[in-house]
């Protein structure tokens, strides 16, 4: 990263990934840094600080050679330098990999606002209680150079043979202070959450939000997520009633709405287990499309 005769060492399609073609030197070195701080970014925090150490992209990074920089990384992973050296080879690996596919930095687009991006989402949907109620883990990943706000919306489709309005209870679980709350729709409700603290390009931040279904409000047979910006991975794990078990469980990965809205079953069945819960998880989601699970009552 650091060697005077960069673009000599660099193929030019490769610098072609990163907008460096016929750059000089510094120039190059300044975009291939931003180039692989967005790879970096993609990666378990293990093997981030394995990749910045092998790279030499450290924000402290100096002409440090790279035996020198595996015995600082097997200082701060508390590991022999055989260790730390394989982390490297791993991380290496998985960025490689990421480049390959085009999956660097994700966009910062969407409904809501600009500026940040899914990294995961995670939801328990309890259906074992007085009234449903979901449980929202969402991580962060931040695309603008500073972010103090996000907004999230969340549909609440009617029940068969309700044609009211329906109703949603939100509260925020951990992560940030409720901002402002918007029914924007008959069924839509948006969440607007001011962050703990400003947050800067790069950095990662994990938010709970709680939804609960107003008592006497019936809930639609499915939990089903539409992104309406980039998601690189969602899970739900829905918990049903001992008393009141589905006939079926099926899941939905990636289809248009009005597969969810027919309510037919697909192929793809899902058990329960002894704890009557089922799960799907999903990655590199596409906007627009529906991905979760879907259930039937006898």
């Amino acid at each position: 990263m650091r060697n005077r005769d960069l673009d000599t060492r660099l193929d030019p399609e490769f610098c072609e990934l990163f907008g460096a073609s016929g750059d000089d030197v510094e120039a190059m070195r300044r975009k291939l840094t931003v180039y692989l701080e967005e790879l970096v970014t993609r990666l378990p925090a293990e093997l981030q600080i394995a990749a910045q150490q092998g790279l030499n992209i450290t924000p402290d990074a100096a002409d440090v050679n790279l035996t020198d920089r595996i015995d600082e990384l097997a200082t701060r992973l508390v590991c022999d330098a055989r260790t730390a050296r394989r982390r490297i080879d791993k991380a290496f690996s998985a960025l490689a990999e990421h480049a390959s596919s085009g999956s660097a930095l994700l966009s910062g687009a969407g409904h809501g606002g600009t500026g940040w991006y899914v990294d995961s989402f995670d939801v328990v949907l309890r259906l074992d209680q007085d009234t449903p109620v979901a449980y929202e883990r969402r991580r962060i990943l931040v695309t603008a150079p500073v972010l103090d706000e996000i907004a999230t919306s969340i549909d609440v489709p009617r029940h068969h043979g309700h044609d009211e309005r329906v109703g949603l209870h939100t509260d925020i679980w951990f992560g940030g202070l409720l901002a402002g709350r918007l029914q924007e729709s008959t069924t839509n409700f948006q969440t607007t959450v001011r962050l703990p603290k400003r947050l800067r390009k790069h950095e990662r931040h994990t938010l709970g939000l709680i939804h609960r279904i107003p008592p006497g409000q019936r809930m639609a047979p499915r939990y089903v997520y539409v992104p309406y910006r980039s998601c690189r991975h969602f899970r739900v794990v829905v918990r049903f009633a001992p008393e009141r078990r589905p006939i079926r469980v099926w899941r939905q990965d990636g289809v248009p709405h009005s597969v969810v809205t027919d309510g037919a079953p697909s192929s793809h069945l899902l058990a329960l287990d002894l704890a009557n819960e089922t799960s799907a998880e999903f990655v590199n989601l596409i906007a627009g499309l529906s991905y979760g699970v879907q259930w039937e009552f006898s």
